[in-house]
C-alpha cells in the first residue's frame, strides 16, 4: 500500500526530501529482512527502533505546523460555535412549544376517537340487544301458538297425550335454541364495530419532518435477554492484564498473551 505524501507547504522542500528517503530507506530494510536467526531477530528489532525514532522525528518537523493549524481550527469553530449554540437554543424554544400544541391537538384526537368509537359501541349494542329481544319474542309467540295447536289437536283426539307431550317439549327446545342464536348474534354483531380513526389537526410544514421519537428505559436488567447485552471488554482486559494467567479466567473468557516488541 503507498503511503501518504506528506504536504510540500508543511516544511520546505528540502526537509520533505530527507524525510521521503529515510521512509523508503527504512521500508527497503523491512521489505528485505527475513528472521530465520537470532541475529536476523535483532535486526528486525533494530528497523522498529529506527522506524520509532524516525516517527519523533517527523514529528519534531511538522508538529509545529499541525499545532498552528490547530489552534485555527480550534479558533474558528469557536467562532462557529458562538453563533451556532444560540440559534439552536433558539429552534429547540420554538420546537419545544410546537410540539406541546402538537402532542395536545393529538391528545384530543385521542379523546374525541374514543368518544366516537363509544357511542358507536354503545350503539351497535342497543341495536344487537333490540334484534335479539325481537327475535326472542317472535320464538317466543311461535312456541306459544305451537302450544295452541297442539293442545287442540289433542283435545279433538287427534294426538295422544304422549305425542303431544313430545311435540310441546321439541316447540319448547326450539325455542331455546333461537333465543342461544339470537344471544350469540348479538354479542357478535356488538364486539365487530369498525373503529374510527380521528387524526389530529397539524398541518405540514415544508422543511419539518414530522417524527415520533420511541425511547426505553430499563426497569429489571435482569430480565434482559442475552443478545441484548455487550459484554463488558474494557473491564475484562483490566482484569485480565491484572491477573496475568492462561486459561478460562472468567465463565466465557479465555486469556491468553502474544509476544511484542
Amino acid at each position: 500500500m503507498p503511503e501518504p505524501e506528506l504536504s510540500r507547504e508543511a516544511a520546505p522542500n528540502a526537509e520533505i526530501v530527507k524525510v521521503e528517503q529515510g521512509l523508503s530507506a527504512l521500508r527497503t530494510r523491512a521489505q528485505a529482512i527475513v528472521v530465520r536467526n537470532a541475529e536476523e531477530y535483532t535486526q528486525a528489532c533494530q528497523v522498529a527502533l529506527d522506524c520509532r525514532a524516525y516517527i519523533k522525528d517527523v514529528g519534531h518537523k511538522l508538529d509545529p505546523g499541525i499545532e498552528s493549524a490547530k489552534r485555527h481550527y480550534d479558533f474558528l469553530r469557536n467562532e462557529k460555535t458562538k453563533y451556532t449554540e444560540p440559534a439552536k437554543q433558539i429552534a429547540e424554544i420554538a420546537a419545544q412549544k410546537a410540539e406541546a400544541w402538537k402532542a395536545e391537538e393529538r391528545r384530543k384526537a385521542e379523546e374525541e376517537q374514543r368518544r366516537i368509537n363509544e357511542e358507536r359501541r354503545l350503539a351497535a349494542e342497543a341495536q344487537a340487544k333490540k334484534e335479539r329481544e325481537e327475535r326472542e319474542r317472535i320464538a317466543a309467540a311461535e312456541r306459544k301458538a305451537k302450544e295452541a295447536e297442539i293442545e287442540a289437536a289433542r283435545k279433538a283426539g287427534d294426538l295422544k297425550k304422549r305425542e303431544a307431550e313430545k311435540l310441546a317439549r321439541e316447540a319448547r327446545e326450539a325455542e331455546e335454541r333461537e333465543r342461544l342464536r339470537a344471544a350469540e348474534d348479538a354479542k357478535i354483531a356488538a364486539a365487530n364495530v369498525q373503529e374510527v380513526k380521528v387524526a389530529a389537526a397539524v398541518p405540514k410544514v415544508a422543511g419539518i419532518k414530522a417524527r415520533v421519537n420511541w425511547k426505553f428505559k430499563i426497569i429489571d436488567a435482569n430480565r434482559i435477554p442475552r443478545e441484548y447485552c455487550i459484554p463488558d471488554e474494557v473491564k475484562i482486559g483490566g482484569f485480565v492484564r491484572s491477573l496475568k494467567k492462561p486459561g478460562e479466567v472468567i465463565p466465557g473468557v479465555e486469556a491468553y498473551s502474544e509476544d511484542g516488541i
